[in-house]
């Protein structure tokens, strides 16, 4: 593995450290034949990185968060004759429950990563935070999971419960609102804008800007072409699943059905 070639062109200097310790985690897997797990990344370094590791061929390198739909994600690498699956992942779930008559009835995804932090812990090593009414869900490394166990008792000024639960009882997808329209193609800029409610410049300036990513991986080509099941984010702007490509319309339009996140 040729580190300094794989470096080329990250000039951000904050970026590059943190690419290099992502390949110090594929070294030591080459080199000791056993799985490396990198900190939880978020989705744009993440699908940036996976880009330029696709050149390693002696290894098996994948993305997992917790769950399929997770935004935040490790990077795990195993030797090429070994399987890497979810479950193979340093992940823990935890379920945070607030107290039914104390404290506030409205915590943000702010405060439970405040209160998480607030604890001495890396944000490297907290990935998605999955806030809803009756519980919260959060996934964070095994390293730390006894250490939210014991010592996260509030949240804000609200107590809480913290439990342990297993990945595979998890069922944690996001909301979705079906969407049906028609587009002027399935390039990513036309269904981008028209999913989103932006104009085809708006658009083409923010994928040129690294902000539009397609299957978790940076895309700077506004002309790419969809198909069905590609996730597309557009960031500070939303997500979405295609889900089906039908034919053309009167107009020369092509008719689509997308899963928006809600």
């Amino acid at each position: 593995m040729n580190k300094q070639a794989l470096l080329q062109g990250m000039t951000q200097p904050e970026e590059r450290l943190l690419f290099a310790k992502v390949l110090d985690q594929a070294a030591f897997s080459y080199k000791r034949h056993t799985p490396a797990f990198t900190d939880f990344l978020d989705m744009a370094k993440s699908g940036k990185f996976l880009e330029k590791l696709r050149s390693l061929s002696d290894l098996n390198v994948a993305a997992f968060g917790g769950t399929e739909d997770c935004e935040r994600r490790m990077i795990g690498f195993a030797p090429d004759y070994m399987e890497l699956e979810g479950k193979d992942f340093p992940i823990c779930a935890l379920r945070i429950t607030k107290h039914k008559k104390f404290g506030q009835t409205d915590l943000s995804h702010r405060d439970y990563l405040g209160s998480i932090l607030g604890l001495g812990i890396d944000r490297g090593k907290v990935g998605d935070i999955l806030v809803s009414e009756e519980q919260t869900l959060c996934f964070v490394s095994e390293e730390i999971a006894d250490y939210i166990l014991v010592n996260l008792e509030k949240v804000s000024r609200t107590p809480v419960q913290v439990e342990k639960t297993d990945l595979s009882e998890i069922e944690a997808k996001k909301e979705i609102e079906v969407r049906r329209l028609t587009v002027a193609s399935v390039r990513l800029d036309a269904v981008a804008g028209g999913v989103l409610h932006l104009s085809r410049g708006k658009v083409q300036a923010l994928i040129a800007g690294e902000k539009a990513n397609v299957n978790w991986n940076v895309t700077t080509n506004p002309s790419l072409l969809l198909k069905e099941g590609d996730m597309v984010s557009v960031r500070g702007f939303g997500r979405f699943r295609l889900l089906s490509i039908g034919g053309k319309n009167k107009k020369d339009r092509t008719g689509i059905e997308v899963g928006v996140y809600i």
